[in-house]
């Protein structure tokens, strides 16, 4: 009786199992949309959008990866995080002032699942075995810093309303599924992400604290 528990409850966690994902800084973001609906991060891959993006790449290969690219540069809206949230519940306006240090950066984060793996920690360094030399497009983009700056500013909290400061940016998104052949044979199978911050700035909205 003992035996017959243990391969059912085996067999339930198969059932559950979902591909881990690895991934840089952007899996945490407060909230990410994109431009259209249908695009997707790796994290949400069901296990049989592997099984049909799998079924993409038909031909073998002596040696190296085959790749398939699902959502290719799809532009991305993202809030990375809120930092200041201030209510004025009262009745005379409150005046807050702000400092903000400003870079602007082309910042390249990366995703992997499966037995893909990634270079280095945090989902920054890249791709081993070379799979990023085999996709093209936004794959080009390196990292780059073109200027700093600080920035000071002065906000009016007006009564009954609330001030949220995010920091707020755009991106693009790239991901697939890949298989790396040694002698013809398939030794790593997984999905692939490339997450390019192009910008990054501060947001401050106020917003109503009670709907008329």
């Amino acid at each position: 009786m003992k035996k017959l528990v243990i391969v059912a409850l085996c067999i339930f966690a198969m059932v559950l199992t979902k591909e881990s994902v690895q991934a840089g800084d952007y899996e945490a973001y407060q909230d990410i949309s994109f431009q259209f609906k249908s695009v997707k991060l790796l994290d949400n891959y069901a296990d049989s959008d592997y099984k049909t993006y799998y079924k993409k790449m038909k031909k073998t290969r002596f040696w190296g990866w085959r790749t398939f690219i699902v959502f290719d540069q799809e532009t991305a809206y993202f809030t990375k995080e809120t930092l200041y949230i201030i209510e004025n519940d009262g009745t005379t306006p409150i005046t807050e002032t702000f400092s903000f240090n400003s870079e602007k950066t082309v910042k390249k984060q990366y995703g992997s699942s499966g037995s893909i793996g990634l270079k280095g920690s945090g989902g920054k360094s890249g791709f081993k075995l070379g799979l990023e030399q085999q996709l093209k497009s936004s794959m080009n983009l390196t990292t780059t810093s073109s200027f700093q700056e600080k920035i000071s500013i002065k906000v009016l909290v007006d009564p009954q309303t609330k001030l949220l400061v995010q920091i707020r940016g755009e991106g693009l998104i790239t991901n697939g599924v890949a298989k790396y052949y040694r002698f013809y044979k398939n030794v790593k199978k997984g999905g692939f992400e490339i997450f390019v911050v192009t910008t990054e700035y501060y947001s401050l909205k106020k917003v109503k604290l009670y709907e008329d």
